[in-house]
């Protein structure tokens, strides 16, 4: 404030419109509003973008157990079993020339030419048609029932359910494992996996060459189950003996029970550079081998039971997905634009009420003069 100049002649300026000052208890005055308008939208974004409703990547782990009306599967129209065993991995799916048959063999089934010395029956349960299934696989009908099914895996095998999940549905798995000694079962570990198509298919293709097949075991020396430790994840799948299941996330090592459920924004397909695009059905895999994972559980030498429960629950809400990403980017346009806002009203309030009022000019200069002259 210049000298000469009061408190009542600011007044006087701003009653006729001159440049008025404001001091500093009037600004304070002003940005209460202002201040309290701020924190509020600030808190409102920060509560929106810590709400669980609001969270980017949901949690794998389903919210409540598996319940609900379900039923026996549909064999090859709802569900396939499958199976990887080592008697029948030792080059089985790479031969190149037709095997020779003398003519009194011709009847029998050649798929049990595959079965090595390895076979033990009180170990291996399963049957030869899950093994050696019938190619190509058949067309399975979208999952929208119940299914529950229990598998018996071998020592050192893997069993595997097919499924054609729906995007119509939300669908939780619930897998309880055990193991089988004389009779009786009791509680076990082993691995669970989630796999698509082409997921499956380089767990399928490790699988074969762990145990014998077109590529050795030996071949990768004594550490060979440690090969993928200094590898990131995401560069696992161009490792030979690298596999990932579906998301990253869905693998369930080294324990008696997983609960877990999926949704998905539309039909699970694979787009390839060379081939198009390509269907992906589901694998729920059931691990009792020692695979190359670092953390998994290794064979225990018994019969693994696993009780498996599937169920579909239909999406009541479903939003195409290009909504996720127009989510995301209002919610961060909002964090830059909003203080923006508000500090451009802060720093022009006042001013219209100013420029809004009139006066009468009152020679404010001249007064002073003719009171110095008077007195």
């Amino acid at each position: 404030m210049s000298a000469g100049v009061t408190t009542a002649d600011m007044s006087v300026r701003c009653a006729v419109g001159e440049e008025c000052p404001i001091t500093g208890r009037d600004r304070l005055w002003l940005s209460e509003p202002m201040r309290m308008t701020t924190f509020v939208a600030f808190f409102l974004v920060l509560a929106t973008l810590g709400s669980p409703s609001a969270s980017v990547v949901e949690p794998a782990q389903a919210a409540s157990a598996c319940e609900g009306e379900v039923a026996t599967p549909d064999w090859n129209t709802s569900a396939q079993r499958l199976a990887l065993v080592p008697h029948a991995s030792s080059g089985g799916m790479y031969f190149i020339d037709e095997p020779y048959y003398d003519e009194d063999g011709k009847e029998e089934d050649r798929s049990t030419e595959e079965i090595s010395g390895d076979w033990n029956p009180e170990l291996h349960p399963e049957e030869n048609w899950m093994y050696n299934p019938t190619w190509p696989l058949p067309t399975l009908e979208p999952l929208t029932d119940g299914q529950y099914a229990v598998m018996e895996i071998g020592n050192d095998s893997a069993g595997v359910l097919r499924l054609n999940l729906s995007s119509a549905h939300r669908t939780t798995f619930c897998i309880s494992l055990y193991e089988l000694v004389e009779n009786a079962t009791t509680p076990a570990n082993a691995d669970v996996y989630l796999m698509t198509t082409s997921q499956y298919n380089s767990y399928e293709e490790v699988y074969r060459m762990m145990h014998g097949g077109w590529w050795y075991w030996d071949s990768f020396g004594d550490n060979g189950d440690e090969l993928l430790s200094d590898i990131p994840p995401e560069w696992r799948s161009f490792n030979p003996i690298g596999w990932q299941t579906y998301r990253d996330v869905h693998q369930y090592e080294s324990t008696q029970e997983a609960t877990f459920s999926i949704s998905m924004d539309g039909p699970e397909v694979y787009n390839s550079l060379f081939g198009g695009a390509e269907w992906q059905d589901f694998y729920l895999v059931i691990d009792a081998w020692d695979n190359t994972n670092d953390g998994d559980e290794v064979a225990s030498n018994s019969i693994l039971v696993a009780d498996i429960t599937v169920i579909p629950t239909e999406r009541t809400a479903l939003l195409p997905p290009w909504t996720v990403p127009l989510t995301l980017f209002v919610l961060l346009a909002a964090v830059v634009i909003v203080p923006v806002l508000l500090n451009k009203r802060y720093m022009e309030a006042g001013l219209d009420q100013m420029e809004s009022q009139e006066g009468t000019p009152v020679p404010v200069l001249e007064q002073q003069a003719a009171r110095s002259e008077t007195e």
